[in-house]
């Protein structure tokens, strides 16, 4: 006669079995392709966790499986929500940014998936079997349960990168430039397991002579500005710097229901130097990046951002080299301080003064923070106060996703195939902003700081994405192809705006890393240090968009090409753009 198996032992192995159907859920859902890579890694996982089990007897058993399959269904709901959005899975550091998570409610609401719940549906009846009465099993011995399932789920985590190494002859066969790569050779699973590996590894890293070299070889020296038209042009004057969060060039010089979509940055284009072939280079620090990227001429982490990780490194910036040209420095943003943790890398970036939402009245509260009128009409008043001659950072917000702005703001009239889509709430909320900046300008104008300033304003990242393209083509009436989305919808603006510049675009390929350079020689203040370009001295060239951002895949796009992947001196030049920070190369080399 048998004796039927305790309930509890059949649930516990169907934990596991249900984890395993989810590493092909998530795959499935996130469009990333199921490699031997991600079974094996998976599995080994999988069957080393349950071999552990049995260190534990009865409810206990059942309780650590139930933990471990409470954690991994989170990292994958989680991890599907993110890429889903951000084209790149979650990291620790990423992990570390979790205080953003307080504004970001709307937009993490509005990415939300129904059919992600299907990765914890099962953990509902699990508190049914814990709190039940079946009789405890018996604990397995090492020999039997514990050391057989261990060793084999070791064996199959070694499976992937032995092949790697002894039949591929692959050096590093788990380098990758972003976590991406890693999910699709190695699975979520893995990826969070080289992840940690990576992290606990770069805390304190040090730089090695080898390091040094690298950096050396690649590093730009310290230039003079190049001779063009408008070089020292901006000597002596203010600076002001306008970051437009999710800002797209495709919206300049367009009208929707017979009104132009932006009218102010329309006027300003006709005095501005613009740059149409410009484009974010952002990665996991989103908004965070932009700055980064524009103020430093450095290139962003490919994991988490570096003002949550490296907030008290040295830095060559913008603001360090205006105050010492004798530049008063201020950074403004509609949010709470520590957003992004601004608090903390402001003043690594030399801005003595940083004003935030809780210098403001509050009077008009829009999305996630202050409203950008208000964010702007307060800081026109700051400026008019602040010493001559200064340099300002503003970065706004309305604009940001899902672009829920209230009835009674909107300004657009929008057709019916526009209205009420992601798209239609994109243009509304840009037009916002627009207006914002207009007011702006005229509160400038009227005290008498307009002429003396040199404005800047650029995007610091896309906010309707190639997925999203359909929307556009219903709008337009049209089929877009692969390159003219590149070339005429993912491009953000960049343009340095004066009443005394006569408009004029710059054909030069260009980014985000190339706007300190650009920028220092029209204020006629040093460079050093930087891995950008000055697009006023570059005819054309070729701007680099690293993966793991809004970017499923690294780019180079160049007036004659646009190519997947990333070349040998481009990948060193990223690589070396990490090694810098992560070292804090800078420092003792103001």
């Amino acid at each position: 006669m048998h004796t039927l198996r305790n309930p509890l032992t059949y649930i516990n192995e169907l934990l596991y079995i249900l984890l395993f159907f989810k590493v092909i859920l998530f795959h499935s859902f996130t469009d990333t392709p199921l490699s031997s890579g991600v079974f094996s890694t998976s599995i080994g996982f999988l069957l080393a966790c349950y071999g552990l089990s049995f260190l534990f007897s009865g409810k206990w058993r059942l309780a650590f499986s139930g933990l471990i399959s409470l954690l991994v269904s989170f990292v994958f709901l989680s991890n599907a929500v993110y890429l889903d959005y951000y084209s790149s899975p979650i990291t620790l550091s990423i992990f570390g940014q979790m205080a953003n998570l307080g504004g970001l409610g709307d937009s993490i609401t509005y990415l939300f998936k129904f059919r992600y719940l299907l990765f914890v549906v099962d953990l509902v009846v699990l508190p049914f079997f814990l709190w039940s009465t079946f009789p405890y099993t018996k604990k397995r011995s090492m020999v039997k349960g514990v050391i057989p399932f261990l060793t084999l789920g070791l064996l199959f985590l070694v499976m992937k990168p032995a092949k790697l190494i002894f039949v591929d002859r692959m050096e590093n066969p788990v380098q990758a430039y972003d976590s991406l790569d890693h999910v699709v050779q190695y699975g979520l699973i893995g990826h969070h397991m080289l992840d940690s590996y990576s992290y606990v590894r770069d805390r304190n890293y040090k730089l090695s002579d080898d390091d040094r070299k690298r950096i050396g070889m690649v590093f730009a020296a310290e230039r003079d500005p190049a001779d063009h038209p408008y070089k020292t042009y901006g000597k002596g004057k203010n600076l002001i710097m306008i970051q437009v969060e999710s800002l797209q060039s495709f919206v300049l010089n367009e009208e929707i229901g017979g009104k132009e979509i932006t009218p102010t940055m329309n006027r300003m284009m006709k005095h501005s130097l613009s740059f149409p072939h410009f484009y974010a280079q952002t990665i996991a620090g989103n908004s965070s990046d932009a700055e980064f990227l524009t103020q430093t001429a450095l290139y962003p982490l490919k994991s988490g951002s570096v003002f949550f990780r490296y907030p008290s490194n040295t830095y060559h910036s913008i603001g360090n080299s205006l105050k010492k040209d004798g530049y008063s420095t201020l950074g403004v943003h509609a949010d709470e301080k520590t957003f992004w943790n601004r608090h903390l890398m402001y003043p690594s970036l030399g801005f003595g003064d940083y004003k935030t939402i809780e210098q403001f009245p509050q009077k008009e509260l829009v999305g996630m923070g202050v409203g950008d009128k208000e964010m702007f009409t307060e800081t026109a008043g700051i400026l008019k106060e602040q010493p001559s001659p200064f340099y300002s950072l503003i970065v706004t917000l309305t604009n940001h996703m899902p672009y829920d702005l209230p009835v009674e703001k909107q300004s657009l009239s929008l057709p019916k195939e526009v209205n009420g889509t992601l798209l239609g709430d994109y243009l509304q909320t840009v037009r916002y902003t627009d207006e914002a900046i207009g007011l702006f300008l005229k509160e400038l104008e009227s005290d008498g700081l307009l002429e003396d300033s040199i404005i800047v304003l650029y995007g610091d990242h896309n906010g309707i994405f190639e997925r999203d393209k359909s929307l556009i083509e219903k709008w337009k009436g049209k089929s877009i192809s692969n390159e003219e989305w590149y070339r005429e919808y993912a491009t953000v603006p960049f343009m340095i705006y004066n009443p005394g510049i006569k408009g004029k675009e710059i054909d030069a390929y260009g980014g985000q890393v190339d706007v300190y350079p650009t920028i220092a020689s029209i204020m006629g203040t040093s460079y050093t240090s930087g891995l950008g370009e000055n697009l006023l001295d570059s005819p054309s060239g070729t701007v680099v968009i690293p993966s793991g951002g809004y970017v499923t895949k690294s780019l180079m796009i160049g007036k004659d090409r646009i190519v997947e992947g990333l070349g040998a001196q481009e990948q060193e030049m990223l690589n070396t753009s990490e090694l810098i920070i992560k070292g804090d190369f800078l420092h003792g080399n103001e």
